[in-house]
């Protein structure tokens, strides 16, 4: 009987066809960065049940909270992943981000991300904002939902 085997590195391929993700480093809870940034910046992110992502290390799981708003007039769909859980990174290769801000969909202007980059490093907390290259990131099928 063959095996049949999914390939994470395709499928990864595939996700980030039409992504753009941005790095933030900011020390607040997940919960309150997620609130910060609706009440700032006018957006509405959710938290959706069964939407964290699950990792296992070390014999232990380990969940990262996964936030998401999709815009209602254009075909994008923002994530918010929080980076680390309980001395864990969901992206080992970027321990000093918190959070990663994923734009998938109809591909934003230069103009529109460079103007949600400067309100962002308005966020109360936040200390760092940074476009991240696709090719640089090794774990890319962690963010994969």
């Amino acid at each position: 009987m063959a095996k049949l085997m999914l390939d994470n590195e395709a499928l990864a391929e595939e996700f980030f066809e039409d992504a753009l993700l941005l790095g933030m480093q900011c020390p607040a809870t997940p919960h309150r960065f997620i609130w910060l940034i609706n009440r700032q910046l006018g957006f509405n992110f959710r938290y959706q049940q069964g939407t964290e992502i699950l990792l296992r290390k070390k014999g232990r799981q380990f969940s990262f909270p996964v936030f998401q708003f999709s815009e209602a007039n254009l075909d994008v769909q923002h994530i918010i992943y929080t980076n680390q859980y309980d001395g864990e990174y969901l992206l080992p290769e970027l321990k000093h981000t918190d959070f990663l801000w994923l734009m998938k969909g109809q591909h934003p202007d230069a103009g529109f991300v460079q103007l949600l980059m400067t309100e962002l490093r308005k966020v109360e907390s936040m200390q760092l904002v940074t476009p991240l290259s696709n090719d640089k990131i090794k774990n890319k099928q962690h963010l994969v939902l």
